[in-house]
């Protein structure tokens, strides 16, 4: 038996008193998986409840930043699992993520040659010191028979995708360890041609067709990893970007934007003030600060670095969980077909997290692998939203609880909606500190935020991931109506008022 409902209030603009609301559920007691519940509509009759230990207010007059988008990353791993499918498997993944019924991925993350989820290590140039790029490949053969057919497949389906580049490491011979492996640094002598590289990867991708939105500079700056890895230090990476990366990126592809960090949140303001301080020399490069989540929520850091430099995108660039353990009420074969419904929440909890502190949107890590959590070329197994037995005699894609929490807010979250003020009466704003393990969800209160659209709408999404069904009363300024659920425990929610 669950314990008795909790009431919990929300109130939202009077003139949605009479709207019919259209909502979506995932939730692990009942089974509802992004499944859309039909309509609701608000009571004259029933009052919010101020002394709700769960009353949650909205105030649309106080807005912060607007969504970019959402979306994953379309790695090498991934690229070699959808070339194993069969043409009907690689429609349903293309439409999955990107067709019009899919998640409405927004935005797609493009390794810059080779990473960990590889099959190898490779890049466009020749093996020897090569400072003018004389042997750069401009056609990327490489990606031309990997990566390209995936990206251009979902780019066909969401022509305005927003890719950007992220490097693991430059070529072995401008660094100081002569390796792509184990991290090492930029030789000084290379940073034009690095910086140069940058700029002849992105024509040469364009001259494929496929345009780059933006770039980061360096995936993981602070870790020395067994995969391709490069150390910089933030006033190394402010140097590299306003002498050598930032001006040759302005001269030859003026509208492509600049990401500094591309690490955890941990050190995210650290490095924010290095990047973008009124003094700093990258300040005129730098068009926002991605980020990793592997350091634990860190919410109040990506908020502190919201508020210090409001003017600068905060874009989640990374998020996965390593296929390390599986939990004990595990089998191999469960997890392949069902997932983990924890990562589910702990996907839905960053994500909002990291939206009610001001990310513009969110991006997964593999948009798919395979039953291993591969390829990868380092055997760095992770988890995917999607993962495909491309094993057996009958090759299935496998929706993990993540694909569908994603989804809550990647669907409804268009390019340009922007966050209004929700707060939760009682509790304090969503907070967390840097702890380990990283995605991890915080089930002792419910968490929402709220958006309006440039139609005049709203979207609502709520997430309780506590044991207990709570009683949810939804109010228009508190008095003309109200609108009255149920939040099942481990559940999420999304509400559209049109």
């Amino acid at each position: 038996m669950r314990s008795l409902h909790i009431p919990v209030a929300i109130s939202f603009w009077a003139s949605f008193a009479h709207a019919q609301v259209q909502w979506w559920q995932t939730s692990s007691s009942t089974g509802d998986k992004l499944a859309e519940k039909g309509t609701l509509s608000f009571d004259t009759s029933l009052h919010s409840q101020s002394d709700s230990s769960h009353a949650v207010n909205i105030d649309p007059e106080t807005t912060f930043q607007s969504i970019l988008g959402f979306g994953g990353a379309l790695t090498q791993s991934s690229a070699t699992v959808y070339k194993q499918l069969p043409d009907e498997l690689r429609e349903e993944l293309i439409q999955s993520y990107y067709g019009e019924g899919g998640l409405g991925f927004s935005i797609g993350r493009l390794p810059i040659h080779s990473c960990d989820f590889s099959t190898e290590s490779y890049t466009f140039v020749g093996d020897d010191a090569d400072k003018d790029l004389a042997t750069f490949d401009d056609e990327v053969t490489y990606d031309q028979s990997l990566s390209l057919p995936l990206i251009k497949d979902a780019l066909a389906a969401a022509p305005d995708l927003k890719f950007f580049g992220s490097p693991w490491s430059p070529p072995a011979w401008m660094k100081d360890n002569n390796n792509m492996l184990y991290g090492g640094k930029l030789l000084d002598e290379f940073r034009q041609s690095w910086a140069s590289y940058f700029s002849r990867w992105i024509k040469a991708y364009e001259n494929q067709g496929v345009p780059l939105w933006g770039v980061t500079v360096q995936n993981e700056p602070e870790a020395s990893q067994t995969w391709e890895s490069c150390l910089y230090t933030a006033e190394e990476t402010r140097d590299f970007v306003a002498d050598y990366l930032g001006p040759t990126l302005r001269s030859d592809h003026p509208d492509v934007k600049i990401f500094g960090f591309d690490h955890n949140k941990d050190h995210i303001k650290d490095w924010a003030d290095v990047l973008l301080a009124e003094d700093s020399a990258s300040k005129d490069f730098i068009d926002g600060i991605a980020y990793h989540w592997y350091s634990g929520a860190c919410f109040d850091n990506v908020k502190a670095s919201f508020e210090a430099h409001p003017d600068a995108m905060l874009l989640p660039s990374e998020a996965t969980y390593e296929l390390t353990v599986l939990d004990d009420d595990e089998s191999s074969e469960d997890w392949l077909r069902n997932g983990t419904y924890t990562k589910g929440e702990g996907y839905g909890y960053d994500i909002l997290g990291d939206l009610e502190s001001g990310a513009v949107g969110w991006t997964d890590w593999n948009i798919v692998l395979d039953q291993d959590g591969g390829p990868n070329h380092v055997g760095n197994y992770c988890d995917a939203a999607v993962v495909a037995d491309v094993k057996s005699a009958e090759m299935t894609l496998n929706y993990h609880p993540q694909y569908y929490y994603i989804g809550h807010f990647s669907k409804f979250l268009k390019e340009g909606a922007m966050r209004v003020k929700s707060s939760i009466d009682g509790v304090e704003e969503m907070t967390s500190d840097c702890v380990w393990p990283y995605g991890k969800c915080d089930g002792t209160t419910i968490h929402t935020t709220a958006f309006s659209s440039a139609d005049g709408g709203m979207t609502v999404v709520v997430m309780n991931c506590g044991d207990d069904d709570k009683e949810m009363l939804l109010t228009v300024n508190g008095v003309d109506g109200t609108l009255s659920n149920v939040v099942p425990a481990h559940s999420i929610q999304t509400y559209v008022l049109e």
